[in-house]
């Protein structure tokens, strides 16, 4: 193919979607690199990753959220971290206030209904309404002869059930 055969083509196409990209204020500096900064919903899977790179950075995790990383002596005073109430209510869910309002109790409501005095009625039995109706089914599984007299006798099922409603 000549390279003019190939200009006389009009352009594809190209499906690009645009990159979004956010504020430059909404970005996260690495604790173990400062060149790193990331997107906030790519953080904690980006430390798993740096933090095997440089595991001789002296820096412990938090123990109430593994995103938060400082050094050793900074650790104690980290005891005030705003995720320890999470492990707090788990713990002990009665120790703290509730994140949102416990529901009220409600009185029971007294009925004078009473499903077991109703008259009982029959099982649903899917096999027995679909051969007394006019359901198509199909063999599955069988070998082709056994299909073969198997839509022989639906055959005459359908026939038999169309002259019963007439």
């Amino acid at each position: 193919m000549s390279s003019s055969s190939k200009a006389d083509k009009p352009a594809a196409k190209k499906n690009i979607q645009p990159v979004i990209k956010p504020n430059i204020d909404e970005y996260i500096k690495c604790p173990y690199d400062a060149s790193h900064s990331l997107v906030p919903d790519r953080f904690a899977w980006h430390l798993t990753r740096c933090a095997r790179n440089h595991y001789t950075s002296g820096t412990l995790c938090c123990p109430f959220n593994y995103t938060h990383i400082m050094k050793p002596n900074s650790l104690n005073n980290h005891f005030n971290c705003p995720n320890r109430n999470d492990l707090e209510r788990y713990v002990c869910p009665d120790a703290l206030l509730p994140n949102e309002p416990r529901p009220s109790k409600v009185d029971l409501v007294e009925c004078s209904e009473n499903w077991d005095d109703e008259p009982p009625t029959p099982t649903y039995n899917p096999r027995e309404y679909s051969e007394n109706n006019l359901i198509i089914r199909q063999l599955v599984g069988g070998t082709a002869s056994e299909r073969r007299r198997f839509r022989d006798m639906e055959r005459v099922r359908f026939r038999r059930l169309i002259q019963n409603r007439r």
